[in-house]
């Protein structure tokens, strides 16, 4: 073994999440405890979003370069392919068929679409309580073909594909590590620019899943009607103007000191006020702050949910996705035979705190933005790439969630 390889720094696969608008790179280093190697982030002009043709055209001419500069060890990758790819469904096998359930169920995919089975990719997954039951979802394998020849463009081998309601739930492994959590029902929302994305787990198990193909882009299009502007500047006035931050401070025991009695009566009366404050405060938070049951404290993953009301100009859209959403958990709900106890929401338009606020009020269950790449910029104090520490990163859920699905693999 050569002394390069022997103290070179070990690292799991690079992993890509590709979507509508952007392509999200991550590394993490091996071992216990990881810390971030490298995350790029390629953003995908408005003129190749709506097409994938144009997509994979702009991909094949950028993305080598990135990849080559951007810091990452090894060549090996793990890819999860636009969600637009998919097709996702519940459907019911038989128990003793002659096939396995995942050729049951591209079988049936096939014969929806009207191709040879051979020409699809599926996997299912049970439904707990259920042996009939699954959850199936479905590529084509024209499709995983492509971006096969793309990775291999760049250089790369492909040493795993999944669809990414998979990685969106397991980037949150970290919130059930007690038997207790197993039972915990919640709903992922993955809202991108292109469609959003659907998942329910009970714990760490899949129950529900479904893509709605609405998202940034109908925002996108709205805003740039009404102010009369490009849709990339309405996108990032929209952004600038909807992305209030709301800090997620953990509700304190008191603010006031022990020894009172040795101050003025005006400071005192200042301390007693703003002691109010932060009641009046907390009591606004609770129905929002996801708290870590295991310390009490406040879980720096999830951050609250809660804005002023909704744009009156998207509030079409709005109600679409939050009916499309209550939807979603009546059917999970009859699937896992009780309540959702949560949603969290991830994805790039989660940062607008207008548009959280309006479903969490519609689905009526807590709600917070999650954010799982703040555990691994906290063990990266050098930074990486485009992550700022200083602000949340709900839209790099999916590409966590693949460095936990190949550290399991």
């Amino acid at each position: 073994m050569s002394f390069r390889r022997m103290f070179k720094r070990s690292a799991t696969p690079v992993v890509a999440d590709f979507g509508s608008c952007s392509v999200k790179l991550l590394q993490l280093s091996g071992g216990e405890g990881p810390s971030i190697v490298s995350a790029q982030l390629l953003e995908i002009p408005d003129e190749a979003r709506g097409s994938a043709d144009r997509r994979f055209a702009f991909l094949a001419d950028e993305l080598p370069t990135v990849l080559r500069q951007g810091g990452f060890h090894g060549r090996r990758i793990v890819i999860s392919p636009a969600s637009s790819h998919f097709m996702i469904q519940q459907t019911r096998v038989e128990a003793d068929g002659a096939l396995s359930p995942d050729d049951q169920v591209r079988a049936e995919v096939a014969g929806r679409i009207g191709c040879a089975p051979s020409a699809v990719v599926a996997r299912s997954f049970p439904i707990p309580g259920s042996d009939r039951d699954r959850v199936a979802l479905a590529i084509a394998r024209e499709e995983v073909m492509r971006h096969l020849e793309l990775m291999k463009q760049c250089r790369f081998d492909v040493v795993g594909v999944q669809p990414d309601h998979i990685p969106l739930i397991r980037s949150f492994d970290h919130l059930h590590r007690r038997d207790d959590d197993r039972h915990v029902v919640t709903m992922y929302v993955d809202a991108g620019w292109g469609a959003v994305k659907v998942a329910v787990a009970r714990g760490t198990r899949l129950v529900f899943a479904r893509i709605i193909h609405i998202g940034g882009r109908q925002f996108d299009e709205i805003a740039a009607s009404t102010w009369g502007c490009t849709t990339a500047a309405a996108r990032s006035r929209r952004i600038t103007e909807e992305s209030t931050a709301l800090d997620p401070v953990p509700p304190k025991a008191s603010m006031m000191p022990a020894a009172t009695e040795e101050m003025s009566p005006i400071m005192r009366a200042g301390l007693a006020k703003a002691e109010r404050d932060a009641a009046r405060s907390r009591e606004v938070r609770a129905a929002t702050v996801e708290v870590d049951r295991r310390t009490g404290d406040w879980n720096p993953s999830l951050s609250p949910v809660g804005s002023p009301e909704g744009h009156p100009d998207l509030a079409e859209v709005n109600d679409s996705i939050a009916d499309e959403l209550l939807m979603c958990a009546r059917y999970a709900q009859a699937a896992v035979g009780g309540q959702i106890d949560r949603m969290v929401m991830v994805g790039g338009e989660s940062h607008s705190r207008r548009f959280a606020g309006h479903l969490a009020r519609r689905m009526g269950v807590k709600s917070s933005v999650g954010d799982p790449i703040r555990r691994l910029l906290a063990a990266t104090p050098e930074g990486a790439g485009p992550l700022d520490p200083a602000r949340e990163h709900p839209e790099w859920a999916v590409a966590c969630g693949l460095c936990a699905c190949e550290v399991e693999a």
